[in-house]
């Protein structure tokens, strides 16, 4: 008879930044991947925003590595998948915890956090808050969803007071208008504070909204 058994292992996962970490910023926000995507490309949409604003962007990856197509070619990253599902949202808890503390030692005095997740970093976001230490200042849910197994319990004493900002495009492939909705009902049932906001596009960032929402995070 076979059994499963887990270790730990030292291991090194690579994060990106929008510049230094040795110097000094107004704020940093962690800006989470979406499934299949890798952070070197996600921050992309942030980098000219962050140095306008003197916002430290911190893009991490997930640290499930694969080529998106055969066994060559380009290669994504993924937060989990459903094999061995709670160690991995332990691991990538920690994960994010430790690197929150990592960049603030660069600092003087810590920095205000925001949250910024997309696609499947949504899930990743709000396990994060739910599960994690670090405290966060701002949320911005885009294309996502919370994950439905998530801990509200646990999740709320965290949530109740945070700015949370939910954005959908209107011809979105992966979220309908119904599931939507659906999220948006369920967060206001649980006491929580958002806004919505809809832009004319996919399942895809768009940086004019980008660009309006990092305004409120001043």
């Amino acid at each position: 008879m076979s059994l499963e058994s887990h270790f730990t292992i030292p291991k090194r996962v690579r994060f990106y930044s929008s510049g230094p970490l040795d110097q000094s910023y107004k704020q940093v926000l962690f800006a989470l991947h979406g499934y299949g995507q890798l952070p070197k490309f996600f921050i992309r949409h942030f980098e000219e925003i962050a140095a306008k604003q003197n916002i430290l962007v911190i893009a991490p990856e997930g640290m499930h590595r694969f080529y998106l197509k055969d066994s060559s070619g380009r290669v994504g990253a993924s937060w989990m998948t459903k094999e061995d599902r709670l160690t991995d949202i332990d691991d990538y808890v920690n994960y994010l915890d430790l690197l929150e503390e990592h960049i603030q030692s660069f600092q003087k005095n810590p920095l205000p956090i925001s949250l910024l997740a997309f696609s499947q970093g949504v899930a990743t976001a709000f396990r994060w808050i739910a599960l994690g230490k670090s405290k966060f200042e701002f949320l911005i849910s885009w294309a996502g969803s919370f994950p439905p197994d998530l801990d509200f319990s646990k999740a709320m004493d965290r949530m109740e007071n945070l700015p949370i900002h939910l954005v959908i495009g209107d011809q979105d492939e992966y979220i309908n208008e119904e599931q939507f909705s659906t999220q948006c009902a369920e967060l206001k049932e649980r006491g929580c504070s958002f806004e919505t906001h809809k832009f004319s596009g996919k399942h895809q960032m768009n940086q004019q909204l980008l660009e309006e929402l990092f305004v409120l995070l001043m």
